[in-house]
């Protein structure tokens, strides 16, 4: 069968890394000579893969959700896939939904394209590729500006309310010298930003290389883009790593998940620190980083959170001061630890207390980007708007500093004419936050 003829689609859910593999997947697909449908233009695909998630029990149901319309969407030869978390722990469920064909594992993912090709030569649906984690085919020009690499996957921990480690497996590391030639080969086609991401990045470990190793490597070789990590594990932060994050080319950004800002309640969570420690990791990035931007994740209502307890959390979130929060309610996941206890916090209590620690993450957020006010970040630029009409030419960029900052005239200006930004790294003066945009100018284009 020409597989020219055919149209694929991957719908994603879930982390960035999910995000990562489900982009690498289809451009997988183009390479082996499938087209890619454009839902927006209201294109049925004949393929769709659903890369589902299964972190919190509203993950399941979005990937539900997903797998239904797809399914109704499914032309009478068409296939409906399902892959990633969800359908790596409860493959059952998913494969009861009728009108689903195939549901493959995390470690099969990469594989799909190829094994679909085979299954349209042959009518044979057959996996027998191995562990397949870090065969993804990362293109060399990725549609993003930044560039997302996975270097790590899986999880050793034993979180108790965690089901990822299920899903994704132990933790394991990608070859060194495989990330460093994709990097070049990305960074040699003018990508000057990249991402390094995995399920637990701090835990990058090959052949005794460890992430701060991994840094240096990059750092010795090429001056030419800057590093962003993605989250980080608190543990994970150590002398080698602390030196390694002075390097400026390493973007003052730290995503450090805390979860709890109550000792008992990180004690019952199987984290393997306290309150007072996370605080010391913050201040010793803040001494050498101090324009830092903290991100974290919290999870309210875990079972027996009482109001001091969560009182606790909302004081750390203050003293902080988080530029970024992403709140979760507890989710009872089946084969955790944490899924014996009892849960005892109603869904309202966790709504309440989920909203108050939004409410204050947003207000966090508008202080720190205010902090920047008629400050020069150097910014690179990903998303355009061009409506002539409507006098609009805006683009969208994120600084070093992790600040979205949207170039844009008054709509009763002629349209400005900034040329193409995107993959540029520019510097850019912060002139107006707003509570829910900033914005900024550029002060002097150069490559």
């Amino acid at each position: 069968m020409n597989t020219k003829e055919l149209s694929v689609i991957v719908i994603n859910h879930g982390c960035k890394l999910n995000q990562f593999e489900g982009e690498a997947l289809e451009n997988s697909f183009r390479l082996t000579g499938f087209k890619i449908a454009d839902l927006k233009k209201g294109e049925r695909p004949d393929i769709t893969i659903i890369n589902t998630c299964t972190v919190t029990g509203k993950s399941d149901r979005k990937s539900r959700n997903s797998i239904y319309k797809a399914v109704a969407l499914k032309k009478t030869s068409g296939l409906v896939i399902v892959t990633g978390c969800y359908a790596e722990t409860n493959p059952d469920i998913l494969k009861e939904i009728r009108g689903v064909d195939f549901v493959l594992s995390n470690r099969e993912k990469a594989a799909i394209p190829e094994v679909i090709k085979s299954y349209l030569d042959n009518k044979s649906f057959n996996v027998n590729a191995p562990d397949s984690s870090f065969l993804f085919r990362g293109s060399a020009y990725p549609e993003r500006s930044r560039v997302f690499v996975k270097v790590q996957d899986g999880c050793s921990m034993s979180c108790t309310y965690c089901k990822v480690p299920l899903a994704r497996g132990r933790s394991r590391s990608r070859e060194a010298n495989d990330i460093f030639l994709y990097i070049k080969k990305i960074v040699e086609n003018g990508y000057k930003e990249i991402v390094l991401t995995g399920i637990n990045l701090g835990d990058y470990n090959y052949n005794c290389i460890h992430l701060a190793d991994l840094l240096s490597l990059f750092l010795e070789h090429d001056d030419k883009f800057r590093i962003r990590l993605s989250s980080i594990e608190p543990f994970y932060f150590r002398d080698g790593l602390f030196e390694i994050i002075r390097n400026k080319r390493i973007v003052p950004h730290f995503h450090i998940p805390v979860q709890s800002g109550s000792d008992r309640i990180l004690k019952l969570m199987n984290r393997p620190y306290d309150v007072n420690t996370y605080r010391e990791i913050v201040r010793r990035i803040e001494s050498v980083r101090p324009e830092s931007h903290f991100s974290t994740d919290i999870i309210v209502g875990f079972p027996t959170e009482n109001k001091e307890d969560f009182q606790n959390t909302m004081d750390l979130i203050r003293s902080i001061g988080f530029a970024s929060i992403h709140v979760f309610k507890y989710s009872e996941r089946d084969g955790t630890k944490a899924a014996v206890l009892k849960d005892d916090v109603s869904y309202n209590e966790k709504a309440l207390r989920s909203r108050r620690a939004i409410s204050k993450g947003a207000e966090l957020n508008y202080l720190y980007r205010k902090k920047f006010l008629g400050n020069i970040r150097d910014t690179i630029f990903e998303n355009h708007k061009l409506n002539r009409q409507d006098s609009e030419n805006s683009w969208e960029g994120i600084t070093d500093n992790y600040i979205r900052v949207k170039l844009n005239n008054s709509r009763d200006e002629a349209v400005p004419s900034f040329g193409d930004l995107k993959k540029r790294i520019l510097p850019v003066r912060i002139t107006r936050v707003e509570k829910d945009c900033t914005y900024g100018e550029i002060v002097e284009q150069h490559s």
